[in-house]
């Protein structure tokens, strides 16, 4: 028996609802991934509390994914030289994450999360960001460089002759070494929210207002949108025969 129905999409609804779907999946699957990262942060920190911090080398090992270690690090900060990570949002506002290099005592250089901080209005106007001019004793949570949903083709180590601070997507391992030379841990400490010489900084739940939950909720809102996606496709392209 012939069926009553038939499914002959064209072409083009296919691509578009494959790459729909994968692009809403995959921003799903980030922020599912990002939920986890702020839940072992929460986790390093509370067993940070009941162990001494080991001290940082240029050549730490860093540890996988959201996993974190907890270090101190001596050196100066070298404030001529500091970047400003794009495209991070909190309580609605647009901002950076200021990221600036340490010149360790021991030799090489740790890039230093010091916090969220506003933008201006006027993009082309950069924060100040005043470090202290002598050395300092820092504490924090050492991981990996963290990774965009999407990375975009951005040049994070332009010519000698750009600005600094300088504004950079998502910098790589390569993109540290380039920018600051060889010698250059491929990870980034996380500044102790108790510091002196940060901005905004909630890596833990006490400090937060964006906990896990909201991540999850985010996600499971991508993963509706995918649903959402092919609903429409089968309803769009599934027809009665005549």
């Amino acid at each position: 028996m012939m069926s009553r129905w038939q499914f002959r999409p064209a072409w083009w609804a296919v691509l578009g609802t494959v790459i729909g779907c994968a692009i809403t999946i995959r921003l799903g699957l980030w922020q599912w991934h990002r939920g986890l990262a702020r839940e072992a942060l929460d986790a390093q920190y509370q067993r940070a509390e009941a162990t001494a911090p080991i001290p940082l080398q240029v050549d730490t090992p860093v540890p996988d994914g959201a996993d974190a270690t907890w270090v101190a690090a001596r050196g100066r900060y070298d404030g001529g030289r500091q970047l400003l990570l794009d495209n991070q949002v909190h309580d609605r506002i647009p901002g950076y994450q200021v990221l600036t290099p340490l010149r360790l005592a021991s030799g090489g250089i740790a890039l230093v999360n010091r916090g969220w901080l506003a933008q201006n209005p006027d993009r082309s106007k950069r924060p100040e960001l005043p470090v202290p001019d002598q050395d300092v004793e820092v504490t924090g949570l050492w991981r990996s460089l963290p990774q965009p949903a999407l990375r975009l083709q951005i040049d994070n180590c332009p010519t000698a002759e750009t600005a600094w601070p300088r504004i950079v997507g998502y910098p790589t391992a390569e993109d540290l070494r380039c920018l600051y030379g060889r010698e250059t841990a491929v990870g980034m400490l996380l500044l102790d929210p108790q510091a002196d010489h940060g901005f905004l900084r909630d890596w833990t739940q006490a400090d937060r207002q964006f906990p896990p939950q909201r991540h999850y909720g985010y996600a499971a809102q991508w993963f509706a949108f995918a649903a959402t996606l092919l609903v429409i496709f089968f309803k769009l392209n599934l027809k009665r025969r005549p």
